[in-house]
């Protein structure tokens, strides 16, 4: 079987990283062939062959201005775009997700929608959850200051989040959180 394997970093950064690499190794032990798809970076250690990946993208460094950061977390042409020339290149049998949030957002969903409508396959989706991202914009469920748990966003909605700035606690980034819950949700 061909499995592309998506995460955002392609370097070793933390726990899901280490997973997406050693699950890779044992798929290719076990006689599959693996490529993997996220953003480049001088650290990178896995690839694919078509040399696709996204622009290095760090919402943490203050380099994006606020009016870029709600777009760009929301949807990326760049990530659609270059996620289409692997699927293209290497016609996977499964596509396997890992963290891709933020950086390379839903547009990549969408992409490899259209890819098997368009081409009539069969492509499998399989996705690992590494954190509670996909019912938690914050990822955490748990209220930031106190740490307790938290299930405001499973009980009432996303829009829990914006109302209690659950995003370093920042108004603008726990509304684009909630948003970006919703479209998770919708997919």
């Amino acid at each position: 079987m061909k499995i592309l394997m998506v995460n955002k970093f392609l370097y070793p950064n933390g726990g899901s990283e280490t997973y997406l690499f050693e699950t890779g190794k044992q798929l290719q032990r076990m006689g599959h062939e693996v490529q993997y798809f996220g953003m480049e970076h001088e650290g990178r250690i896995v690839g694919n062959h078509a040399e696709s990946y996204t622009s290095a993208v760090d919402f943490h460094s203050g380099k994006l201005t606020k009016l870029t950061y709600p777009l760009r977390i929301i949807y990326s042409t760049e990530a659609r775009r270059k996620i289409r020339r692997v699927l293209e290149d290497f016609h996977p049998d499964i596509v396997h997700l890992n963290n891709f949030n933020f950086q390379l957002t839903p547009s990549i969903l969408m992409e490899i929608e259209q890819y098997r409508k368009q081409n009539r396959c069969k492509v499998r989706v399989l996705y690992t959850a590494h954190d509670y991202q996909l019912v938690c914009p914050n990822h955490m469920m748990r209220i930031p200051g106190t740490g307790e748990n938290c299930d405001r966003c499973l009980k009432n909605g996303f829009w829990q989040c914006a109302a209690h700035r659950c995003i370093h606690n920042s108004r603008l980034r726990s509304v684009v959180g909630s948003i970006e819950g919703k479209l998770y949700q919708w997919l």
